[in-house]
């Protein structure tokens, strides 16, 4: 609306322009945080699926000088091996979900911003 404001007397293809400008500048700030969620929410089942493979070579490790005789010997591999494929797994399910929810929540207001101002270029067309 500022944008109109300043620009009321510039011709329709100008000022369509001069919003247009506008919308773009606001991008960013609508945008900002959104990659960062999307990383950590990828990452994560990694980081999980890293710490299972270490507790299962953990395991492997003490089946390998002790045999299969204890399994107190490969509990805590295994142990290992589930909780972090767990935190994985309920880190991500919610960065997920807060991604797919910010990034709804952006494009529906860069949606907003591109309707306004077409309706504005549009009443500025008649008025001219």
């Amino acid at each position: 609306m500022q944008t109109y404001e300043k620009n009321r007397g510039m011709d329709v293809e100008n000022l369509q322009l001069k919003l247009d400008d506008a919308i773009l500048k606001e991008l960013p700030a609508l945008e900002r945080g959104l990659s960062t969620i999307k990383v950590l929410a990828a990452i994560s089942p990694m980081m999980g699926l890293l710490g299972t493979v270490t507790g299962m070579i953990e395991t492997f490790q003490a089946i390998t000088l002790f045999g299969t005789g204890d399994p107190k010997m490969m509990a805590g591999g295994i142990s290992q091996a589930l909780i972090t494929t767990v935190l994985g797994l309920v880190a991500a399910i919610p960065l997920i979900l807060l991604h797919s929810i910010a990034s709804g929540r952006s494009k529906a207001v860069i949606e907003v911003l591109e309707e306004q101002s077409a309706g504005i270029i549009a009443s500025h067309a008649e008025r001219s």
